[in-house]
């Protein structure tokens, strides 16, 4: 009996332990089964059309002197100033830019010196009246047909109120997401708990029916109207 003593007691060991694994492994399955939870992904679309617009244009003339330079551009700008008021524009509407000068260099030899000078004045239109701005930009081609060498860039459609909109368009997704938990729980005969996190994503601002987006945000000024997105992961308990 006593040379079976060391036997029996490693048998009871043995068993105290597989006992409270066996304890440990079920009150496990227990806390897992009362952090059961899904989360599911909400989103909102709404149509805007763009309340504001941005324009920029710009005109350089280039002389042998600073004063020939001048010049034509005193003449250019002069020109734009007068098309831009006559084409619509008001002239708090438009933003005239100082004179940007750059000498310009020879080649080979004459690497080291000036042998012109090119200025440039920019012109920036910012206006809250969208229709009458896009038709001036419309008409700016008739400046290059008089010979003025225009460059200007695509205007900028932008929407001001989207502050405003934020709110809204995530209590909708949020709305969304919780519909389609209720819809995959109920399916599979749990019952909804309570609210547990969300994760609220970045607003997409693009063209309509785009399909593009970026994990930084997309802020499109290329169209005038435009669909904003907002997307939310929400995460419910489950019962």
């Amino acid at each position: 009996m006593l040379a079976r003593l060391p036997l029996l007691l490693g048998l009871a060991f043995i068993s105290i332990a597989l006992g409270l694994g066996t304890y440990e492994l079920a009150d496990g399955i227990r806390n897992r089964g009362n952090q059961d939870s899904i989360t599911v992904t909400g989103s909102a679309k709404r149509s805007i059309v763009s309340d504001f617009v941005i324009w920029d244009a710009s005109v350089t003339s280039q002389g042998a002197t600073p004063q020939a330079a001048s010049r034509a551009l005193a003449g250019w700008a002069d020109r734009i100033r007068s098309f831009l008021r006559d084409a619509g524009a008001r002239d708090d509407e438009v933003n005239v830019q100082p004179i940007e000068t750059e000498t310009v260099s020879g080649r080979g030899k004459l690497s080291n010196t000036v042998v012109a000078f090119r200025l440039t004045r920019s012109f920036e239109v910012r206006s809250a009246r969208v229709a009458a701005i896009s038709t001036v930009i419309e008409k700016s081609a008739s400046l290059l047909g008089e010979g003025i060498p225009l460059a200007a860039d695509p205007p900028q459609y932008v929407y001001t109120r989207l502050a405003e909109l934020r709110p809204r368009l995530l209590a909708e997704a949020t709305r969304d997401a919780l519909g389609r938990a209720r819809a995959v729980v109920g399916a599979t005969g749990g019952h909804l708990g309570r609210l547990r996190g969300v994760d609220v994503g970045v607003f997409q601002v693009t063209p309509p029916n785009s399909t593009e987006v970026s994990d930084y945000g997309v802020y499109d000024t290329s169209t005038l109207a435009k669909d904003v997105t907002s997307v939310v992961n929400v995460t419910f308990a489950v019962h």
